[in-house]
């Protein structure tokens, strides 16, 4: 596509009234529900076994590595813990941190190159395969993690091998895939006008599985144990991905999908990247090539923090405040709460009251994220947590918002290859920031535990600058196009 071309998809902002073209029958069929429920699902399932998951491995990591006796261990990350108890803790985290960087690589590494492939592919090929794989993928894992729980409670087993019931959902695409797989397919759809709407119900479908998940998984565990809740998990995917082969329709239309025998080997075409990467680095007018690029670093960046973070973020919490999943439970809940509240009351005040842009309301989110991590990492009393996430309940805006603001710059032809070089370069932040943050954890565990909080609000505080510039770009253009008509 040529300069003059891009410049036609990329219109200054002019009303051009509402779209002409019927909705589709699709999104006829979907008008309440699309993906919505396998999202909640997959996400309710991921956030249950979470916090159960790192309790695991800190359980077998003492019995297996450590050799120490099982009812010692079962006194780990329990109330009113003993001295002897608070130092067999601190042994053992460093050790239970590598597991879970390791896990955490494993996640990454392959989906951040599949990545690359999967959008061009989907183009061409369909975005329901894509989908079903990383359901598949998923419920494998799941699945793979009951069991060696299970044969845990009757062997000593080392923890290390849950990192291999990684590898499936690493193969199948990971949480990269299935990002750029769902929105790819809501844009498909649906039309200009409710695609936004249709986007916010997804997102609220994932805070909802977070919050059932999170508010279940400390009593499930205690009415249970951990076998079961990893059970409950892949048995919520598994109906997910009953739904989407049983229900949703493949979204591209037969007479567009590319026939050929081996759509497996398709996939690894490297002229499916060249295509990737000649759309994304190409030249565009006004400050568009440099604006996507700016939304496409703080996104990476904000994973980078966020996955980091997450990394160490349960062991901190013992540590510091001795807390339990209960408790940790609690406080996740309380976080999402807010964060719905953020993304849903608390935007829609905003731009009712002081209607700013897009571009600002990203740069806000991570700017609460900023301030919210810097609570996190000067909190001396666990209220200091709440109070950070009850201040800072609209950071849940800053990807949405961030997102939004490619889906307005780029040509719709555009949107999904970009969207798909950005889900790589997150999936490969966590091969740098899972690796940093347990060193820096490890480093000052036994002084500072909660240092690692400082590089996280360092990273925010960064991405909410990169927002700003993005701004002063558009202004920049729509400056120079104001003074040009006039």
């Amino acid at each position: 596509m040529d300069e003059r071309e891009a410049t036609d998809d990329r219109l200054p902002v002019v009303d051009l009234g509402p779209e002409p073209t019927q909705p589709p029958r699709l999104e006829r069929k979907y008008r309440y529900l699309i993906l919505e429920p396998a999202v909640l699902l997959i996400f309710f399932a991921w956030n249950v076994s979470s916090a159960v998951f790192a309790n695991q491995i800190v359980y077998q990591t003492c019995t297996a590595a450590f050799g120490k006796n099982k009812s010692l261990c079962d006194q780990l990350g329990t109330e009113n813990e003993t001295e002897e108890i608070q130092q067999l803790e601190k042994a053992i985290q460093p050790y239970s941190a590598n597991i879970l960087m390791a896990k955490s690589l494993v996640e990454s590494i392959i989906p951040a190159l599949g990545s690359m492939f999967i959008g061009p592919w989907s183009d061409r090929y369909g975005r329901k395969p894509v989908i079903v794989s990383c359901f598949t993928g998923a419920f494998l894992t799941y699945a793979i993690v009951a069991l060696i729980s299970l044969l845990s409670m009757y062997y000593t087993i080392n923890p290390w091998y849950y990192v291999l019931a990684s590898i499936t959902t690493a193969l199948s695409g990971g949480t990269c895939a299935l990002i750029t797989g769902v929105f790819c397919y809501i844009a498909d759809v649906t039309v200009e006008k409710t695609r936004a709407t249709k986007m916010a119900i997804v997102e609220a479908a994932v805070f909802t599985g977070l919050l059932a998940g999170t508010l279940s998984s400390s009593y499930i565990l205690r009415w249970t144990n951990g076998t079961t809740v990893f059970a409950i998990a892949a048995g919520a995917v598994f109906l997910g991905l009953m739904y989407i082969i049983f229900y949703i329709e493949e979204s591209i239309k037969p007479n567009e999908l590319s026939e050929t025998n081996n759509r497996a080997r398709e996939l690894f075409r490297l002229d499916l990247v060249s295509e990737l990467m000649q759309t994304c680095f190409k030249r565009r007018p006004n400050y568009d090539r440099l604006i996507i690029w700016l939304i496409i670093l703080a996104l990476a960046a904000n994973i980078f923090a966020m996955d980091g973070s997450q990394t160490v973020f349960l062991l901190f919490l013992r540590e510091r405040f001795e807390w339990t999943v209960k408790d940790y439970s609690y406080y996740d809940a309380s976080a999402i709460v807010f964060m719905i509240i953020g993304n849903t009351a608390g935007l829609y005040v905003i731009r009712k009251l002081f209607n700013p842009s897009v571009t600002v309301l990203a740069a806000l989110g991570y700017c609460c994220y900023a301030i919210n991590s810097t609570i996190q990492a000067l909190a001396s009393e666990p209220w200091h947590l709440y109070m950070g996430t009850a201040i800072c309940f609209m950071k849940g805006i800053a990807g949405p918002m961030s997102r939004a603001v490619i889906s307005n710059t780029a040509p719709p032809n555009d949107i999904g290859k970009i969207f798909s070089l950005t889900t790589s370069i997150e999936s490969i932040t966590p091969l740098f920031s899972a690796p940093l943050y347990t060193f820096v954890y490890k480093s000052t565990l036994a002084w500072y535990p909660g240092a690692f909080n400082l590089i996280t609000a360092t990273v925010y505080f960064t991405c909410a600058c990169l927002m700003i510039f993005a701004k002063i770009f558009q202004s920049m253009y729509q400056t120079t196009t104001y003074t040009s008509i006039n």
